[in-house]
């Protein structure tokens, strides 16, 4: 628990702590009023019961005066529709308290998820090359709500933990020995309970995140893949796979469930156990019925709010233990935000595009994957002048992609520089991408319209619908778009599957020109096409030869045949192979 209280006091900003404390006190002043009903109503049953109540206590005999009752009878209703109208108020006020609980919980959940958002968009692309989605989809989604549940149940805690003590010190108050009696059995049940299914809980949580990613990976993986699965005829093995994946996550849902609702049961058995037996005893020992009977109407109103409290402490004693993992989870991946407030977290779009008039230059790269010692480059340079054509060939595997994304700054080398006009490009490296329109081999499409997916990642707002019709048109496409019954505004369908893949690549060049970038990178944008579609769009890109930088990447040498310069990638060396600088 300390672990988490210190994760939590990083976690949460000034302003969310404030809100936190404020919560707190409005839960202490929500446990008294709840005691203070359980006494009031106590008192009243008695003095309605009793009418000798009136003259023995002081208490009752001022109240007696202050209302101005002329009779017994009068007495006891004015007492209680006051009792009705103290109950009224101390339920509209925990009512409230419970709202502030939530409205605290559930915008502060979204706005971690936001951040977890946040947190993953600023990692390099070298973290993706290795990470799992249904990993990131879970942390974002899945973790960040199960951190909230345990951050409400220790609220919550909190809360019956404040009324449990002070309805504990009530019946102190009225009966001493037998509260010592009930808070030593309370406290040793509560410690058994804790040590034994602390472990099961939270083993349960962990099992959880494992299965629930999994779930996410087979049906990403199935969605995605089913052209091959439905011809493979394999539907069986990843139903089934997803059949086995969500076994062990109801496992250990129903794990939870159902070890969070053993302690209900025991505590309540325990508890009227020891009380009957108490009340044995003293009517053994000669214990007068009207001491018994206000002994046994204080217990009855103190067990009817102290039993739920002690119950619920314990479910959410064990919704900690089974959110912890989750918990940890947000807070490691949070953990550069959360230990340097100077990260910067935003993302500028705005910034000034660089300069870059005469030439790019990779100069003494050498650069080796993640986890791997096997260099990809060693010391290797290459020069791409601004307004030519440059072809990249070499064999798969060679580094032909990797060359390209190490100039885009996607891939951090372990030695050398990449500059624009000899200004190295981590200067002004947004401004920098600015200049870049890239074209991959395959083209990532949006579920949205071709308008969308032309104007990738720009607000609707901000679309201009004329350049998207430039740039349509440049790309050798505006003809079949103006000839849909929608236009702009067609759907193309999950991955672009209504469109053929001549058109998703021109849709992909479209989207490449949109921001009339100087350099255009085709990284094999042509290769998974056939002849006749490939010549068609190397026609389209052959157009801004003079016009734009073009960096080709290529296994085909047709296709960068027209190329002024033309680079082989082989032995972690990048050779000028046709072409004079």
């Amino acid at each position: 628990m300390i672990r988490i209280f210190k994760k939590m006091n990083l976690l949460l900003d000034r302003k969310q702590k404030q809100s936190m404390a404020g919560l707190l006190v409005l839960m202490i002043i929500g446990a008294f009023l709840q005691t203070a009903g359980v006494g009031l109503l106590v008192e009243v049953v008695n003095l309605v019961i009793n009418e000798d109540e009136v003259r023995d206590s002081k208490v009752a005999g001022m109240l007696y005066d202050i209302l101005g009752c002329e009779t017994y009878k009068q007495f006891a209703i004015t007492v209680m529709v006051l009792l009705i109208l103290t109950f009224l108020a101390k339920n509209i006020f925990l009512y409230v308290q419970q709202k502030l609980t939530y409205a605290f919980v559930y915008t502060n959940q979204f706005r971690t998820s936001e951040r977890m958002m946040r947190n993953y968009m600023r990692r390099g692309y070298e973290f993706f090359l290795n990470a799992d989605t249904a990993v990131v989809q879970r942390s974002i989604t899945s973790d960040v709500n199960n951190m909230y549940a345990l951050i409400l149940a220790i609220l919550q805690m909190f809360s019956d933990s404040a009324v449990s003590l002070f309805v504990i010190t009530y019946c102190f108050v009225t009966n001493g020995l037998m509260t010592i009696l009930m808070a030593v059995v309370l406290g040793s049940l509560m410690i058994v309970i804790k040590k034994v299914l602390k472990p099961i809980m939270y083993k349960a949580g962990q099992d959880n995140q494992t299965y629930y990613s999994g779930l996410f990976k087979w049906i990403s993986q199935t969605v995605m893949g089913i052209k091959e699965v439905k011809i493979s005829c394999t539907e069986k093995h990843f139903v089934e796979s997803y059949k086995k994946c969500g076994a062990g996550y109801v496992e250990a849902v129903q794990k939870y469930s159902i070890y969070n609702n053993i302690p209900k049961l025991l505590i309540e058995t325990v508890c009227v156990a020891t009380m009957v037996t108490y009340m044995i005893v003293e009517i053994a020992m000669g214990a007068s019925t009207e001491n018994m009977m206000k002994v046994l109407s204080t217990l009855a109103a103190a067990a009817f709010v102290l039993l739920p409290c002690v119950n619920r402490i314990n479910n959410q004693m064990n919704s900690i233990a089974y959110f912890e993992p989750f918990f940890m989870g947000v807070t490691d991946n949070l953990q550069d935000e959360i230990s340097n407030d100077k990260v910067d977290m935003s993302f500028a779009t705005d910034m000034e595009r660089m300069p870059v008039a005469e030439k790019i230059t990779m100069e003494h790269i050498t650069y080796a994957y993640p986890d791997t010692e096997k260099l990809i480059f060693d010391d290797a340079s290459m020069e791409v002048p601004i307004g030519k054509s440059v072809g990249i060939v070499g064999t798969s595997g060679a580094g032909k992609s990797t060359i390209v994304d190490i100039m885009l700054g996607l891939l951090v080398p372990r030695s050398g520089v990449i500059c624009c006009d000899g200004v190295d490009v981590k200067e002004n490296y947004r401004g920098w991408l600015k200049n870049v329109g890239y074209i991959p081999q395959m083209i990532f499409m949006l579920d949205d319209t071709i308008r969308n997916n032309v104007a990738f990642g720009v607000s609707p707002e901000e679309i201009s619908e004329e350049r998207v019709w430039q740039v349509l048109k440049e790309a050798r496409l505006d003809d079949f778009v103006r000839s849909l019954p929608e236009g702009l505004d067609t759907g193309i369908g999950e991955r672009g599957i209504r469109l053929s893949g001549g058109q998703r690549q021109r849709i992909g060049i479209a989207r490449a020109l949109y921001h009339d970038p100087k350099i255009l990178i085709l990284d094999e944008a042509t290769s998974a096409l056939d002849n006749d579609t490939e010549k068609a769009i190397m026609d389209s890109i052959n157009d801004f030869m003079g016009k734009k930088t073009l960096l080709i990447i290529a296994h085909r040498l047709q296709t960068i045949e027209k190329c002024d310069l033309v680079y082989r990638v082989e032995d972690g060396k990048a050779t000028l192979e046709r072409g004079s600088l």
